[in-house]
């Protein structure tokens, strides 16, 4: 099979994805507009003054369920492979398997970019009625800054790795992928938060609380003063290139598990 990339052909593989999955996709669509609504209404109905404590709750809302519903979705972007009866007729589409496996990689981006604008479309909704019921005066509601933080640092890194990871693990397992790359992130994420204990625990041992973003972060009380330390300049840089490098060698990982499926 010729593997040299084609557009034409990979614009035919695109529109055959699409007519298969298609009606999957918008029944997707339509639960996370449910989910988002349903988190979202308590406290639309609720809040007649401007807090700043909503922005935390709507950041909590996009990344529990955006990580949530990506992990699932990328999980689920290689199952087609997951027996001979369903992988053999697949892996011998007459399409090179770089178009094959961009195929899945746009559906993943395109799911973030919808999954984010259904998001915005649902928090606009609420703030507008939100915002007409304000005393006059008072700040209006906007749309939730992700780069703010009010969003936990730790969802941006989710996204960062947990999209390629479970992206391998939809075409590393052959059964039950979501439930067996879940575990080995849960053990993963363990062995990192132990780590960072044991760390934080040797730089600040007087301490009397802490909270902190992994190797990244930490803020803690010590003799009654509140701190706040993170990384800066080289240090912050390299970590954050060291990141970039493992979910790049995630991606890279998954396309050579994925061509060796057809051997």
């Amino acid at each position: 099979m010729n593997q040299i990339f084609s557009l034409h052909r990979f614009g035919l593989l695109l529109k055959l994805h699409l007519s298969e999955h298609l009606r999957t996709y918008l029944m997707g669509i339509s639960l996370l507009f449910g989910i988002w609504i349903v988190l979202m209404a308590p406290t639309a109905i609720k809040t007649t003054h401007f807090h700043e404590s909503l922005y935390r709750a709507h950041g909590v809302f996009f990344g529990a369920v955006f990580c949530g519903a990506g992990a699932w979705f990328a999980s689920e972007a290689f199952r087609v492979v997951s027996t001979p009866t369903r992988g053999i007729p697949y892996l011998t589409l007459p399409a090179s398997q770089l178009e094959k496996f961009l195929v899945a990689g746009l559906m993943i981006a395109a799911f973030m970019l919808i999954a984010t604008a259904v998001f915005y479309t649902v928090e606009g909704t609420f703030f507008s009625f939100i915002n007409s019921r304000l005393p006059q005066g008072e700040p209006s509601y906007k749309l939730l800054d992700l780069s703010n933080p009010a969003v936990p640092p730790e969802f941006s890194l989710a996204i960062l790795l947990g999209l390629p990871f479970f992206f391998l693990g939809s075409i590393y397992f052959d059964k039950v992928p979501f439930v067996k790359t879940g575990v080995i992130a849960f053990l993963i994420l363990f062995v990192s938060v132990f780590l960072n204990e044991i760390l934080v625990g040797q730089l600040f041992p007087k301490r009397n609380y802490y909270g902190s973003s992994l190797f990244r972060e930490v803020h803690f009380v010590q003799n009654n003063t509140w701190y706040e330390i993170e990384l800066t300049d080289l240090p912050k840089l390299a970590v954050n290139g060291i990141l970039l490098l493992i979910a790049l060698g995630l991606w890279y990982t998954a396309y050579i598990r994925f061509k060796e499926k057809e051997i």
